[in-house]
């Protein structure tokens, strides 16, 4: 690129200095270090505050910087940092969704530039060149705006998806009564493109993360990032294996019909397996209508007795979850939900199962069969949950011997209690109350 090119794509020169060659000095620094910050994957926060810091040092009069994108994520549709003067931080916020109903995106700028295809906008929000044709510029004019700066950089999100394409947007506005240079807007620019790849580079890493942990757990999302995604790779767990059945599922599917029992399922895995996050379980697997899930145990055996805990909250919150949900039910008409519930401990190996080209990551082992048994025997002996002899020492509640039962082709006798989640149930209803 000629010098004449790079000074007209980047930028005159900075306040005070009066040069050009300076101006193009800083551009480039600040480029390089934003594209270090890509490479060594820093957080989007780190970099925007970072990036702030350098051209509050250069003399750019900057009181206030949004950054915002589109993401995929199961809860949430969009992220915005945001840099104020006032605070010296950044906010990280996340956002529904954007619907052209929702006049916060509807009437803002960010929309008309997306829609217009327009990758910048500038706006003097005081004096005869004021241009105050969005809502929101009032309401920075109010906060004692002087110049508002937009800019839109836009990506493709995975050219082999049909997600299409995404959008970088940054915003700036200053306090300073002459607003922002030419010499200031032109180093915003300068940097923006690098800035927007290292954006990219940052959304790509969370999205993956997202979706390997959406899939496969937290736990097992994390180590199928790091390389465990060999078949046979595994690694022994001791844990509290948790294994759950909707018993009246062809009931429920009889009585709404195959399209709508998908949400049904949907409410149900929401209870029970909802509950099992809250209380720092690991959803594994979803088999039909059945949730795999464990409560690690680490190397101190003292830990038994935290996971049995956890389970045992666990297990009263699901309880809580499908009593208010079958309320709300009996009113609509429709059946009621209810399930069964094995809880066991032991030793499962925590991998990858399947063929070279398909694998699923999973928890194989006689502990985990043990547990599925153990939940089979529920509707026999009429009660939801059946806890083996190892979770009954370790939890508070009061239960209830039940008996030594052989589980189903494991040739094992397992000593089965049936544990009161009275007290437990209660103080959860208390901590929601509260």
């Amino acid at each position: 690129m000629s010098d004449k090119n790079a000074s007209s794509s980047v930028v005159t020169s900075l306040p005070g200095t009066n040069s050009a060659q300076a101006a193009r000095g800083f551009v480039r620094s600040v480029n390089d270090w934003v594209m270090e910050c890509a490479l060594e994957d820093t957080d989007i926060s780190e970099i925007l505050n970072g990036m702030v810091r350098r051209l509050v040092a250069a003399g750019i009069p900057i009181d206030r910087v949004m950054v915002a994108f589109k993401t995929l994520h199961p809860l949430y549709e969009g992220v915005s940092y945001v840099w104020s003067k006032d605070s010296n931080s950044v906010e990280r916020s996340t956002h529904m969704g954007v619907r052209d109903d929702d006049p916060d995106w509807a009437d803002s700028p960010l929309k008309w530039m997306a829609d217009s295809d327009v990758s910048f906008m500038r706006r003097h929000l005081i004096g005869p060149g004021a241009v105050l044709d969005f809502p929101i510029l009032e309401s920075f004019r109010r906060n004692r705006g002087t110049d508002y700066y937009a800019l839109m950089t836009p990506f493709v999100t995975d050219r082999d998806s049909t997600l299409g394409s995404n959008r970088i947007f940054m915003t700036y506005m200053t306090r300073r009564p002459s607003g922002f240079s030419d010499e200031d807007l032109a180093t915003l620019s300068g940097i923006q493109r690098r800035f927007a790849v290292s954006c990219k580079m940052r959304i790509n890493h969370e999205e993956t993360k997202t979706i390997l942990e959406t899939y496969l757990g937290s736990d097992a999302g994390g180590r199928v990032r790091n390389g465990q995604i060999k078949l046979g790779d595994s690694t022994k767990t001791r844990a509290v294996i948790w294994f759950s059945d909707m018993r009246n599922s062809s009931s429920v599917a009889t009585h709404v019909g195959d399209d709508a029992f998908l949400g049904e399922m949907n409410d149900f895995f929401s209870a029970t397996a909802g509950a099992v996050l809250k209380h720092g379980g690991q959803v594994l697997r979803y088999i039909g209508d059945a949730t795999l899930a464990i409560f690690p145990i680490d190397e101190n055996e003292n830990n038994v007795e935290t996971a049995c805990v956890s389970a045992l909250y666990a297990a009263a919150e699901a309880q809580l979850n499908i009593d208010q949900l079958n309320a709300t039910r009996e009113e609509s008409g429709k059946p009621p939900f209810d399930y069964g519930l094995g809880m066991h401990v032991g030793d499962v190996i925590y991998g990858n199962v399947g063929v070279p080209e398909r694998v699923d990551f999973t928890v194989v082992g006689q502990a985990a069969n043990e547990a599925a048994r153990i939940e089979q025997l529920t509707k026999q002996l009429g009660k939801r949950v059946l806890v083996s002899q190892t979770v009954a020492s370790f939890i508070s509640c009061p239960t209830v011997e039940m008996g030594a039962y052989e589980l189903q082709g494991t040739g094992v006798s397992v000593k089965l209690f049936a544990p009161d989640f009275s007290e437990a149930c209660h103080r959860l209803e208390l901590m929601r109350a509260g």
